[in-house]
Protein backbone atom coordinates (compact mmCIF):
# COMPACT_ATOMS: atom_id res chain seq x y z
CA UNK A 1 0.00 0.00 0.00
CA UNK A 2 1.37 3.38 -1.02
CA UNK A 3 1.08 5.64 2.06
CA UNK A 4 1.73 8.79 0.00
CA UNK A 5 -1.17 8.03 -2.35
CA UNK A 6 -3.49 7.33 0.62
CA UNK A 7 -2.53 10.64 2.22
CA UNK A 8 -3.09 12.55 -0.99
CA UNK A 9 -6.42 10.86 -1.44
CA UNK A 10 -7.53 11.73 2.07
CA UNK A 11 -6.49 15.34 1.65
CA UNK A 12 -8.29 15.57 -1.67
CA UNK A 13 -11.45 14.09 -0.14
CA UNK A 14 -11.21 16.57 2.76
CA UNK A 15 -10.81 19.49 0.38
CA UNK A 16 -13.82 18.34 -1.63
CA UNK A 17 -15.88 17.96 1.55
CA UNK A 18 -14.91 21.41 2.82
CA UNK A 19 -15.68 22.97 -0.56
CA UNK A 20 -19.07 21.26 -0.60
CA UNK A 21 -19.89 22.53 2.87
CA UNK A 22 -18.83 26.04 1.93
CA UNK A 23 -20.92 25.87 -1.23
CA UNK A 24 -23.88 24.63 0.78
CA UNK A 25 -23.60 27.55 3.19
CA UNK A 26 -23.29 30.04 0.34
CA UNK A 27 -26.40 28.47 -1.21
CA UNK A 28 -28.33 29.08 2.03
CA UNK A 29 -27.22 32.71 1.91
CA UNK A 30 -28.42 32.87 -1.72
CA UNK A 31 -31.71 31.23 -0.79
CA UNK A 32 -32.29 33.97 1.77
CA UNK A 33 -31.57 36.63 -0.86
CA UNK A 34 -33.95 35.04 -3.38
CA UNK A 35 -36.73 34.66 -0.84
CA UNK A 36 -36.31 38.30 0.18
CA UNK A 37 -36.45 39.36 -3.48
CA UNK A 38 -39.71 37.41 -3.82
CA UNK A 39 -41.00 39.17 -0.69
CA UNK A 40 -40.23 42.54 -2.31
CA UNK A 41 -42.01 41.52 -5.51
CA UNK A 42 -45.09 40.48 -3.53
CA UNK A 43 -44.88 43.77 -1.65
CA UNK A 44 -45.04 45.68 -4.94
CA UNK A 45 -48.23 43.85 -5.96
CA UNK A 46 -49.75 44.07 -2.48
CA UNK A 47 -49.97 40.28 -2.09
CA UNK A 48 -49.90 40.08 1.71
CA UNK A 49 -50.15 36.29 1.88
CA UNK A 50 -47.14 35.84 -0.40
CA UNK A 51 -45.24 38.60 1.41
CA UNK A 52 -45.53 36.78 4.74
CA UNK A 53 -44.72 33.40 3.19
CA UNK A 54 -41.55 34.63 1.46
CA UNK A 55 -40.41 36.69 4.45
CA UNK A 56 -40.64 33.70 6.78
CA UNK A 57 -38.78 31.63 4.21
CA UNK A 58 -36.08 34.31 4.02
CA UNK A 59 -35.85 34.37 7.83
CA UNK A 60 -35.40 30.61 7.98
CA UNK A 61 -32.50 30.72 5.51
CA UNK A 62 -30.81 33.78 6.97
CA UNK A 63 -30.94 32.31 10.47
CA UNK A 64 -29.11 29.24 9.18
CA UNK A 65 -26.53 31.37 7.38
CA UNK A 66 -26.02 33.55 10.45
CA UNK A 67 -25.50 30.50 12.66
CA UNK A 68 -22.70 29.03 10.54
CA UNK A 69 -19.06 30.03 10.89
CA UNK A 70 -18.69 30.11 7.11
CA UNK A 71 -21.18 32.92 6.63
CA UNK A 72 -21.98 34.49 10.02
CA UNK A 73 -19.57 37.40 9.38
CA UNK A 74 -20.35 37.67 5.68
CA UNK A 75 -21.37 41.26 4.79
CA UNK A 76 -24.08 39.81 2.57
CA UNK A 77 -25.52 37.68 5.37
CA UNK A 78 -25.43 40.59 7.80
CA UNK A 79 -27.02 43.01 5.34
CA UNK A 80 -29.77 40.51 4.46
CA UNK A 81 -30.36 39.80 8.14
CA UNK A 82 -30.86 43.52 8.74
CA UNK A 83 -33.27 43.77 5.80
CA UNK A 84 -35.27 40.67 6.71
CA UNK A 85 -35.63 41.38 10.42
CA UNK A 86 -36.52 45.01 9.80
CA UNK A 87 -39.23 43.94 7.35
CA UNK A 88 -40.58 41.52 9.96
CA UNK A 89 -40.60 44.30 12.55
CA UNK A 90 -42.56 46.59 10.22
CA UNK A 91 -45.03 43.85 9.25
CA UNK A 92 -45.57 43.16 12.93
CA UNK A 93 -47.17 46.59 13.23
CA UNK A 94 -50.11 45.32 11.14
CA UNK A 95 -51.20 43.21 14.09
CA UNK A 96 -51.46 39.77 12.45
CA UNK A 97 -51.34 37.55 15.54
CA UNK A 98 -50.44 34.39 13.60
CA UNK A 99 -47.57 36.03 11.72
CA UNK A 100 -46.36 37.87 14.81
CA UNK A 101 -45.70 34.56 16.60
CA UNK A 102 -42.70 34.23 14.28
CA UNK A 103 -41.30 37.68 15.04
CA UNK A 104 -38.80 37.68 17.92
CA UNK A 105 -39.35 40.24 20.67
CA UNK A 106 -35.87 41.61 19.99
CA UNK A 107 -36.31 41.85 16.20
CA UNK A 108 -35.36 45.52 16.24
CA UNK A 109 -32.15 44.88 18.17
CA UNK A 110 -31.26 41.99 15.84
CA UNK A 111 -31.83 44.03 12.70
CA UNK A 112 -29.97 47.11 13.97
CA UNK A 113 -26.95 45.02 15.06
CA UNK A 114 -26.86 43.19 11.73
CA UNK A 115 -26.93 46.44 9.76
CA UNK A 116 -24.31 47.98 12.05
CA UNK A 117 -21.95 45.00 11.76
CA UNK A 118 -22.32 44.97 7.97
CA UNK A 119 -21.73 48.73 7.80
CA UNK A 120 -18.64 48.59 10.00
CA UNK A 121 -16.82 45.55 8.60
CA UNK A 122 -17.20 46.25 4.87
CA UNK A 123 -18.03 49.02 2.41
CA UNK A 124 -19.75 46.61 0.02
CA UNK A 125 -23.31 47.31 1.17
CA UNK A 126 -22.88 50.81 2.61
CA UNK A 127 -25.06 52.58 0.04
CA UNK A 128 -27.75 49.89 0.33
CA UNK A 129 -27.76 50.19 4.13
CA UNK A 130 -27.88 53.99 3.94
CA UNK A 131 -30.85 53.83 1.57
CA UNK A 132 -32.62 51.32 3.81
CA UNK A 133 -32.03 53.37 6.94
CA UNK A 134 -33.33 56.53 5.28
CA UNK A 135 -36.43 54.69 4.04
CA UNK A 136 -37.06 53.24 7.51
CA UNK A 137 -36.68 56.69 9.07
CA UNK A 138 -39.26 58.18 6.72
CA UNK A 139 -41.72 55.39 7.51
CA UNK A 140 -41.21 55.74 11.24
CA UNK A 141 -41.62 59.51 11.12
CA UNK A 142 -44.91 58.98 9.30
CA UNK A 143 -46.19 56.33 11.72
CA UNK A 144 -44.99 58.35 14.71
CA UNK A 145 -46.73 61.51 13.53
CA UNK A 146 -49.96 59.60 12.82
CA UNK A 147 -49.86 57.98 16.27
CA UNK A 148 -49.22 61.34 17.93
CA UNK A 149 -52.14 62.96 16.09
CA UNK A 150 -54.32 60.05 17.23
CA UNK A 151 -53.13 60.69 20.82
CA UNK A 152 -51.42 57.29 20.92
CA UNK A 153 -48.41 58.77 22.62
CA UNK A 154 -46.68 55.53 23.63
CA UNK A 155 -46.70 54.33 20.03
CA UNK A 156 -45.50 57.72 18.84
CA UNK A 157 -42.67 57.72 21.35
CA UNK A 158 -41.53 54.25 20.26
CA UNK A 159 -41.61 55.19 16.56
CA UNK A 160 -39.53 58.33 17.08
CA UNK A 161 -37.09 56.56 19.41
CA UNK A 162 -36.68 53.76 16.85
CA UNK A 163 -35.72 56.34 14.22
CA UNK A 164 -32.60 57.04 16.23
CA UNK A 165 -31.83 53.34 16.74
CA UNK A 166 -31.50 53.00 12.99
CA UNK A 167 -29.71 56.32 12.52
CA UNK A 168 -27.04 55.08 14.92
CA UNK A 169 -26.22 52.38 12.36
CA UNK A 170 -24.68 55.17 10.26
CA UNK A 171 -22.86 56.58 13.31
CA UNK A 172 -25.22 59.56 13.34
CA UNK A 173 -27.80 61.00 15.72
CA UNK A 174 -31.24 62.26 14.72
CA UNK A 175 -31.83 64.94 17.35
CA UNK A 176 -35.21 65.88 15.90
CA UNK A 177 -36.47 62.33 16.41
CA UNK A 178 -35.17 62.32 19.99
CA UNK A 179 -36.93 65.63 20.65
CA UNK A 180 -40.19 64.31 19.21
CA UNK A 181 -39.86 61.17 21.35
CA UNK A 182 -39.50 63.43 24.39
CA UNK A 183 -42.61 65.41 23.49
CA UNK A 184 -44.58 62.18 23.01
CA UNK A 185 -43.35 60.86 26.37
CA UNK A 186 -44.32 64.16 28.00
CA UNK A 187 -47.83 63.96 26.54
CA UNK A 188 -48.03 60.42 27.91
CA UNK A 189 -47.00 61.90 31.31
CA UNK A 190 -44.03 59.56 31.27
CA UNK A 191 -41.81 62.22 32.84
CA UNK A 192 -38.81 59.98 33.54
CA UNK A 193 -38.60 58.91 29.90
CA UNK A 194 -39.28 62.47 28.72
CA UNK A 195 -36.39 63.77 30.83
CA UNK A 196 -34.09 61.10 29.41
CA UNK A 197 -34.91 62.02 25.81
CA UNK A 198 -34.81 65.78 26.45
CA UNK A 199 -31.42 65.42 28.14
CA UNK A 200 -30.08 63.43 25.19
CA UNK A 201 -31.20 66.18 22.81
CA UNK A 202 -29.80 68.85 25.15
CA UNK A 203 -26.43 67.11 25.35
CA UNK A 204 -26.33 67.24 21.54
CA UNK A 205 -27.04 71.00 21.60
CA UNK A 206 -30.50 70.77 20.02
CA UNK A 207 -32.81 73.81 20.37
CA UNK A 208 -30.86 75.38 23.28
CA UNK A 209 -33.43 78.15 23.77
CA UNK A 210 -36.07 75.66 24.99
CA UNK A 211 -34.46 72.25 25.53
CA UNK A 212 -32.71 72.98 28.85
CA UNK A 213 -35.89 74.19 30.50
CA UNK A 214 -37.86 71.26 29.03
CA UNK A 215 -35.30 68.81 30.42
CA UNK A 216 -35.30 70.34 33.88
CA UNK A 217 -39.10 70.62 33.96
CA UNK A 218 -39.43 66.94 33.03
CA UNK A 219 -37.13 66.04 35.92
CA UNK A 220 -39.19 68.18 38.30
CA UNK A 221 -42.48 66.66 37.15
CA UNK A 222 -40.90 63.25 37.64
CA UNK A 223 -40.23 64.27 41.24
CA UNK A 224 -36.49 64.56 40.61
CA UNK A 225 -35.78 68.20 41.51
CA UNK A 226 -32.22 67.39 42.45
CA UNK A 227 -31.55 66.03 38.97
CA UNK A 228 -33.09 69.13 37.39
CA UNK A 229 -30.82 71.49 39.31
CA UNK A 230 -27.77 69.24 38.90
CA UNK A 231 -28.35 69.00 35.14
CA UNK A 232 -28.48 72.76 34.72
CA UNK A 233 -25.56 73.46 37.02
CA UNK A 234 -23.39 70.92 35.20
CA UNK A 235 -24.38 72.48 31.90
CA UNK A 236 -23.49 75.95 33.21
CA UNK A 237 -20.12 74.67 34.41
CA UNK A 238 -19.41 73.47 30.86
CA UNK A 239 -20.80 76.59 29.14
CA UNK A 240 -20.65 79.54 31.57
CA UNK A 241 -21.47 82.04 28.81
CA UNK A 242 -24.62 80.32 27.61
CA UNK A 243 -27.52 82.65 28.41
CA UNK A 244 -30.07 79.87 27.79
CA UNK A 245 -28.75 77.86 30.72
CA UNK A 246 -29.12 80.71 33.21
CA UNK A 247 -32.55 81.46 31.75
CA UNK A 248 -33.60 77.82 32.22
CA UNK A 249 -32.30 77.65 35.79
CA UNK A 250 -33.92 80.97 36.67
CA UNK A 251 -37.23 79.89 35.15
CA UNK A 252 -37.14 76.56 36.98
CA UNK A 253 -36.47 78.46 40.21
CA UNK A 254 -39.70 80.37 39.53
CA UNK A 255 -41.57 77.06 39.66
CA UNK A 256 -39.86 76.32 42.99
CA UNK A 257 -40.60 79.81 44.37
CA UNK A 258 -36.88 80.36 44.99
CA UNK A 259 -36.53 84.16 44.72
CA UNK A 260 -32.72 84.44 45.16
CA UNK A 261 -32.07 81.82 42.45
CA UNK A 262 -34.55 83.54 40.12
CA UNK A 263 -32.80 86.87 40.56
CA UNK A 264 -29.28 85.48 40.30
CA UNK A 265 -29.79 83.47 37.12
CA UNK A 266 -32.15 85.68 35.13
CA UNK A 267 -29.94 88.68 35.90
CA UNK A 268 -26.94 86.65 34.73
CA UNK A 269 -28.78 85.84 31.50
CA UNK A 270 -29.42 89.51 30.73
CA UNK A 271 -25.88 90.38 31.75
CA UNK A 272 -24.69 88.08 28.98
CA UNK A 273 -27.30 89.41 26.54
CA UNK A 274 -28.65 92.87 27.46
CA UNK A 275 -31.38 92.47 24.82
CA UNK A 276 -32.65 89.12 26.09
CA UNK A 277 -36.33 90.05 26.16
CA UNK A 278 -37.62 86.69 27.42
CA UNK A 279 -35.38 86.89 30.50
CA UNK A 280 -36.50 90.45 31.29
CA UNK A 281 -40.12 89.39 30.84
CA UNK A 282 -39.85 86.34 33.10
CA UNK A 283 -38.03 88.26 35.80
CA UNK A 284 -40.53 91.12 35.76
CA UNK A 285 -43.67 89.02 35.45
CA UNK A 286 -42.53 86.70 38.25
CA UNK A 287 -42.15 89.48 40.80
CA UNK A 288 -45.16 91.48 39.59
CA UNK A 289 -47.21 88.30 39.97
CA UNK A 290 -45.99 87.84 43.52
CA UNK A 291 -46.81 91.48 44.30
CA UNK A 292 -50.29 91.18 42.84
CA UNK A 293 -50.96 88.00 44.80
CA UNK A 294 -50.10 89.73 48.09
CA UNK A 295 -52.33 92.72 47.27
CA UNK A 296 -55.23 90.39 46.55
CA UNK A 297 -54.65 88.63 49.88
CA UNK A 298 -54.64 91.98 51.66
CA UNK A 299 -57.92 92.99 50.01
CA UNK A 300 -59.58 89.79 51.20
CA UNK A 301 -58.67 90.33 54.87
CA UNK A 302 -61.35 91.55 57.34
CA UNK A 303 -61.28 95.25 58.38
CA UNK A 304 -59.84 94.41 61.84
CA UNK A 305 -56.70 92.83 60.26
CA UNK A 306 -55.16 96.19 59.33
CA UNK A 307 -51.67 95.33 60.62
CA UNK A 308 -51.48 92.15 58.56
CA UNK A 309 -52.92 93.96 55.55
CA UNK A 310 -50.33 96.76 55.81
CA UNK A 311 -47.53 94.18 56.00
CA UNK A 312 -48.79 92.39 52.90
CA UNK A 313 -49.11 95.66 50.98
CA UNK A 314 -45.61 96.74 52.00
CA UNK A 315 -44.16 93.43 50.84
CA UNK A 316 -46.10 93.68 47.58
CA UNK A 317 -44.44 97.03 46.89
CA UNK A 318 -41.03 95.39 47.36
CA UNK A 319 -41.94 92.85 44.72
CA UNK A 320 -43.28 95.58 42.43
CA UNK A 321 -39.97 97.38 42.84
CA UNK A 322 -38.12 94.26 41.69
CA UNK A 323 -40.50 93.90 38.74
CA UNK A 324 -40.35 97.48 37.47
CA UNK A 325 -36.80 97.60 36.05
CA UNK A 326 -36.88 94.33 34.03
CA UNK A 327 -40.36 95.09 32.66
CA UNK A 328 -39.19 98.56 31.59
CA UNK A 329 -36.24 96.97 29.80
CA UNK A 330 -38.60 94.49 28.20
CA UNK A 331 -40.87 97.22 26.76
CA UNK A 332 -37.81 99.05 25.51
CA UNK A 333 -37.32 96.00 23.27
CA UNK A 334 -41.05 95.29 22.72
CA UNK A 335 -42.79 98.69 22.97
CA UNK A 336 -46.13 97.42 21.63
CA UNK A 337 -46.78 94.73 24.24
CA UNK A 338 -50.16 95.82 25.60
CA UNK A 339 -50.21 93.39 28.55
CA UNK A 340 -46.81 94.47 29.87
CA UNK A 341 -47.58 98.17 29.38
CA UNK A 342 -50.79 97.68 31.33
CA UNK A 343 -48.84 95.97 34.13
CA UNK A 344 -46.27 98.78 34.20
CA UNK A 345 -49.00 101.39 34.45
CA UNK A 346 -50.54 99.63 37.46
CA UNK A 347 -47.16 99.00 39.13
CA UNK A 348 -46.15 102.68 38.72
CA UNK A 349 -49.50 103.71 40.23
CA UNK A 350 -49.00 101.38 43.21
CA UNK A 351 -45.49 102.75 43.71
CA UNK A 352 -46.91 106.29 43.48
CA UNK A 353 -44.60 107.14 40.59
CA UNK A 354 -46.91 109.48 38.70
CA UNK A 355 -44.35 110.32 36.02
CA UNK A 356 -43.90 106.68 34.99
CA UNK A 357 -47.61 106.00 35.33
CA UNK A 358 -48.33 108.76 32.81
CA UNK A 359 -45.55 107.58 30.50
CA UNK A 360 -46.74 103.97 30.32
CA UNK A 361 -50.39 104.98 30.14
CA UNK A 362 -49.55 107.04 27.07
CA UNK A 363 -47.58 104.15 25.52
CA UNK A 364 -50.46 101.78 26.34
CA UNK A 365 -53.01 104.00 24.62
CA UNK A 366 -50.76 104.28 21.55
CA UNK A 367 -50.21 100.52 21.42
CA UNK A 368 -53.95 99.87 21.48
CA UNK A 369 -54.55 102.04 18.41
Amino acid sequence: MNYLNITKGALLAGIIMISSLSFAQKKIETDAALAFQNFEKAQMTGDMVEMKKQLLKAKESIDLAAANVETEKSPKTLFLKGEIYTSMLLLKMLGDAEFNKNVPENAKEISVKAYKDAYDISNKYDSDIENSVNTIKQMLYTTGSAAFDAKKYKEAMMSFATVNDYTNVLNQMDTTAIYYAAIAAENDTNWVQAAEYYKKAADAGYKPDIIYRSTAMAYIKAGQNDKAIAFLKQAIAKSPKDKHLYFALGTIAMEMNDDPTVLENLNKAVEIDPKYGDAFYNLGSYFSGKGLELRQKASNLPPNAKKESDELLAKSLEFYGLAMDPLEKYVAINPKDVDVLNSLTKIARALKNTEKEAKYKQMLDAAKQ
